[in-house]
């Protein structure tokens, strides 16, 4: 089975698509490597304001960030996107909603 398709199975995020999944050998992790998922937005849909909670259009993509997932069979998860920036009605520019990521977490 694809990796791709476990975390699929497991963690469907709507309104993304799993593009890629790497397995890369990090020593600081306990067994030595470490689960890479780059995620990229569907086709078609629209992003959420972070704001409001509404769709919008996309004004720009920011760099790629790494979010910290839950980790499987004890190895560590990290989730690769680069967030879009929505040009919302009711508050401007605002950096989308993701639901993988909650308010006011940080991430490296």
């Amino acid at each position: 089975m694809l990796l791709k398709t476990l975390l699929n199975r497991v963690h469907p995020v709507k309104g993304f698509v799993y593009a890629k999944d790497d397995l890369i050998p990090d020593p600081a992790q306990p067994n030595g490597c470490r689960i890479e998922a780059h995620l990229r937005p569907r086709k078609g849909s629209q992003g959420i304001c972070s704001g409001c909670g509404q769709g919008g259009p996309t004004y720009d993509t920011q760099p790629q960030r790494r979010f910290d997932f839950v980790p499987l069979w004890g190895i560590a998860v990290v989730l690769v996107y680069g967030l879009r920036r929505i040009d919302c009605q009711r508050c401007g520019v605002k950096v989308e909603a993701v639901p993988w990521a909650a308010p006011g977490s940080k991430s490296p």
